[in-house]
């Protein structure tokens, strides 16, 4: 009878990470949960339940859980699912999202824009009115409700958000700094609305009306930057299974059996595993009796209707057929066909060859042609979930930072600030000074400046870290790394290789018919492999002569991956390594060790039972590795190597980059797990600080040493382990030389910022004294020039983020851009802006009103404000003259240089670089012709090492 869905809900479960056996944990917890509920009548009994889940975000994964049934007389309760969406939920040890939707529908958000663009609407507005109606109390009033109302709906959010944390008394957050300038500047705007109705002068319109709506617009502007830089981290970030597995399709064709059929199959499947159990540890044969399994599975199959089912709904028992170019969607074994697979994604090895009654881990690419396999076990329980269910981890969750130092002293200026403004004029009997100071004085302050001055620059570093092809993963990584790194383990092939080889020399003539054979089998079994795809490439660039035919039968590869065998045009050829050419009774002659000392890799090859010769292969060094691991090891780190490859070829290689590594601290033949396993205990050595070590890899096969070790990397972000990991490089290692400093820069670049903020209110605070000294009341323009130029510093200041990180990272700068994002240039703003307060306050006290001379030497006092002003403005001239001198030095390096961006790759979005293989139809023709003229009966096997490498690698 055919199963029904009775229930079906989904939703995110968080904070899911953790070392082993977290599914199975879920699983359990599911599991009692549907048995409380068959024991209480709200499921029937033949309940059958089904779990699935996909990564999502940071340590979150998206479970969907369906039951089935096959029940008529079930009866569905009222609210049926209701009840049994909340029970499911509660009994679920983790945290439980209940819309995942909700959590993921952030794209292509244009909220930002609009609010921009209606500020400068406004502005435009305010401007234009003000220049066509004459001054007028009705004109003032407008203006003040139109600015007022404008921005209000521009900083909704935050002054929604703000009413919201009073009920919580949650007031520390940017919400209550920006809702606070808010209500400053309105508070402003009607004292002066009040005590002026007439709005006569522009710097009164731009003050009142223009002032908020710009600050409001560089909010705006910052929260567009944070989209965008969640936006970039998208891409390294997992969204679903596809991410990884492109190749994953959503439905795959199933077997209906019948109930009979069904109980026939389990019972010989499970003298298979039990075979395969006896293989690995007593070496027995299992090709006994194959030919009666076979024809017992295809008799089966033969009656059997076929249905699509999603992957979510695939069970361990079903028989599910896998087409050419598809992933395998469970761990299963092949009971009809045999192909070739690419699990490269999750062990590292290349593609192996796949006969009758083999495992295959899910995740491999069928690479053949299309198969039927039996299912060993359920999706949620496959090898790449397990695998993801340990990788993907979430945010680590720090404790409350404390309150900054500079808080307290910022709120003890304003508190003195506001003493000050009081006090000053009662001592001197200008008591209607008072208020105009206290409000000119809390405008000054202007919250939003602060919040700029905090947030931007951290913005702006993430932003143009991830232009130069840096990712981080979140913000707690521009921190200063307090534990300083001295131990880094790499991954070899990817990592310290770029995956491409070249073959450097061969003995075998290019255009004799050996080599076109070696190129043929190469061709047909090679595939990724990059030693044959170095060979194919050499013949492909070298040889002349034309391919006659291309037939290859009985072929054979070995066991242990070392080579294979098989006949090409009528001729036996061997080709692998001398291990496996003497295994096959080849007389080799005195190996020359010479080049593989040298890290070159040996391809021999035999034909016809006779030794034809060698390719010598060289690997690709990734460009700037050697001198960047001898850098490390100068600078006193420990660095390892953990490879698959064996010791030999680890040793090779390491004598190719000039020996850095030491041979103690090479690990080879290193499996998936072997690396966790080593990492975990080289992190917990008694006697090293564990929040030293570092870890840098490529794979997906990598993810779980990501997850273990405290700082870990990608090479590129085109990495599949990118997306476990903590920074994404842009292929080379400069960048970890240069992170503390970059973040050292930031955080001198936000302390320059706080120093702006206290500058500015020591300055107004100075202007209130000692214009109550001389008797003069403090103009309005006063506060405003003063918050205008802490804006514009803080904004400048914080712009230098982008040009620091451009001068550390990039090898060409010019010397104006450099200049330009040193301390220099911030400091002659503010040494400019500190001589023309000093020229103010001392010519306004000489001259018993607001004044600035430009050239009066009548009195000392006129003197020194004219020196302070002159060389303000040779201050401020030599700024300029450098700005502009960097704008046009960029320019000119813009068009001159040809250099190819660093961020090539990482303009492509994660579903752009992660691409399919194009199966195209001669190439599947060739490979139907291969597996028709493949000797079944000479495969004598156990489960190859790759399949040792998952099962020992991933289970949960």
């Amino acid at each position: 009878m055919k199963k029904k869905i009775i229930f079906q809900d989904s939703f995110l479960v968080s904070g899911i990470m953790c070392p082993e056996n977290c599914g199975s944990t879920i699983e359990t917890l599911l599991h009692s949960c549907i048995d409380e509920c068959i024991e209480t009548k709200l499921l029937p009994a033949d309940a059958k339940l089904i779990i699935y889940s996909e990564p999502s975000v940071l340590g979150t994964h998206y479970y969907t859980i369906t039951i089935q049934s096959e029940a008529d007389n079930f009866f569905k309760a009222d609210n049926f699912h209701t009840i049994l969406s909340a029970k499911i939920k509660e009994d679920i040890a983790f945290e439980v999202i209940d819309n995942p939707k909700e959590q993921q529908n952030n794209l292509h958000n244009k909220t930002n824009w609009i609010n921009i663009l209606i500020n400068l609407i406004a502005l435009g507005a305010v401007t234009t009115l003000a220049l066509i109606f004459p001054p007028s109390i009705l004109l003032t009033v407008g203006l003040t409700a139109f600015s007022f109302l404008t921005t209000a709906f521009t900083a909704r959010d935050y002054l929604i958000n703000f009413f919201r944390n009073l009920r919580t008394k949650n007031v520390v957050n940017m919400s209550t700094t920006i809702s606070l300038g808010w209500f400053l500047s309105l508070a402003h705007t009607l004292f002066h609305s009040i005590s002026m109705p007439l709005a006569s002068s522009f710097s009164m319109i731009f003050m009142n009306f223009m002032m908020p709506i710009m600050l409001i617009t560089c909010i705006n502007g910052m929260d567009e930057l944070k989209r965008l830089i969640f936006e970039k981290s998208k891409k390294i970030q997992l969204k679903g299974i596809k991410t990884l597995f492109p190749q994953m399709a959503e439905k795959y064709r199933c077997y209906q059996l019948s109930e009979m059929d069904e109980l026939a199959l389990q019972s010989h499947m499970n003298v298979i595993l039990n075979q395969q159990s006896q293989i690995v540890s007593e070496a027995v044969p299992l090709n006994e009796g194959d030919d009666d399994k076979a024809s017992f599975i295809q008799k089966i199959l033969t009656t059997a209707e076929t249905r699509e089912e999603q992957k979510k709904l695939l069970t361990k028992g079903m028989i599910i057929e896998v087409k050419p170019g598809e992933c395998f969607p469970v761990d299963c074994i092949l009971i009809q066909g045999n192909t070739i697979i690419d699990a490269s994604l999750l062990t590292g090895e290349p593609q192996q060859s796949k006969q009758l009654w083999q495992n295959i881990p899910a995740g491999a690419v069928n690479l053949g042609q299309a198969v039927t396999v039996y299912a060993t076990k359920a999706a949620y329980n496959s090898t790449v979930n397990n695998l993801l269910l340990r990788a993907n981890r979430a945010r680590n969750t720090s404790t409350p930072a404390a309150v900054p130092q500079f808080a307290y002293l910022y709120t003890a200026l304003i508190i003195i600030g506001l003493i000050g403004a009081i006090v000053t004029p009662a001592a001197f009997g200008l008591l209607p000074f008072i208020l105009p100071n206290v409000i000119g004085f809390l405008f000054s302050l202007c919250p939003c400046t602060i919040t700029i001055a905090h947030q931007l620059p951290s913005l702006l570093s993430i932003f143009y870290r991830s232009k130069k092809g840096i990712h981080l993963r979140d913000e707690s990584l521009l921190s200063t790394q307090s534990d300083e790194i001295h131990t880094i383990v790499f991954d070899k092939t990817g990592t310290l290789t770029t995956g491409n080889s070249v073959v450097e020399s061969s003995d075998i003539p290019i255009n004799s018919p050996l080599w076109q054979r070696i190129y043929l089998l190469e061709k047909a079994y090679g595939r990724e492999h990059p030693l044959a795809k170095a060979i194919k490439k050499h013949y492909e660039v070298n040889a002349t002569g034309q391919v006659l035919f291309d037939e290859i039968k009985d072929c054979k590869i070995d066991e242990k991956n070392r080579g294979f065998t098989a006949r090409v045009q009528e001729k036996v050829i061997q080709i692998g390594s001398a291990a496996y050419l003497k295994n096959n009774n080849i007389l080799l002659p005195e190996i020359n060790n010479s080049k593989i000392e040298q890290g070159f890799s040996a391809v021999y090859v035999a034909e016809d039972g006779v030794y034809k010769g060698v390719i010598y292969i060289k690997h690709e060094v990734r460009k700037g590795i050697v001198e960047a691991l001898a850098r490390l090891k100068s600078e006193g780190k420990k660095i390892i190597m953990l490879t698959g490859d064996n010791y030999l070829s680890a040793i090779g290689f390491n004598k190719q980059i000039n020996s850095v590594f030491a041979e103690e601290d090479i690990h080879a033949g290193q499996t998936p797990k072997d690396k966790e396993l080593f990492l975990t205990n080289l992190i917990n050595t008694p006697g090293i600080n564990p929040k030293g070590v570092c870890f840098v890899g490529d794979g997906l096969n990598d993810a779980p040493c990501c997850r273990v070790a405290p700082l870990s990397c990608a090479m590129e972000s085109s990495d599949k382990t990118a997306f476990f990991t903590d920074i994404c490089l842009n292929g080379s290692l400069d960048y970890l030389f240069k992170h503390n400093q970059l973040n050292r820069s930031l955080k001198q670049n936000i302390a320059q910022n706080q120093g702006i903020l206290i500058y500015s209110t020591l300055a107004f605070l100075a202007f209130i004294i000692s214009f109550s000294i001389a008797g003069i009341a403090v103009s309005p323009l006063i506060p405003m020039g003063i918050m205008l130029s802490t804006t514009l510093f803080v904004l400048f200041n914080s712009y230098r983020t982008q040009l620091v990180i451009d001068n550390t990272l990039d090898d060409a700068v010019s010397w104006p851009k450099k200049l330009l994002g040193s301390n220099l240039s911030i400091g002659l703003l503010l040494g400019a802006s500190t001589l023309l307060i000093c020229s103010v306050l001392a010519a306004t006290i000489a001259t018993g009103g607001l004044a600035l001379p430009m050239i009066a030497f009548t009195t000392a006092v006129a003197a020194f404000s004219s020196v302070c002003t002159l060389s303000a403005i040779g201050l401020l001239s030599t700024f300029a003259i450098l700005f502009a001198t960097s704008l046009l030095s960029e320019q000119g390096h813009s068009v001159t240089n040809d250099e190819p961006s660093l961020t090539s790759k990482e303009d492509l979005s994660a579903q752009a670089l992660i691409t399919d293989r194009p199966v195209i139809s001669e190439e599947l023709n060739h490979r139907s012709f291969i597996f028709d003229k493949c000797v079944k009966n000479n495969i004598n096997q156990r489960p190859d090492i790759a399949e040792e490498i998952v099962s020992n690698g991933f289970v949960v």
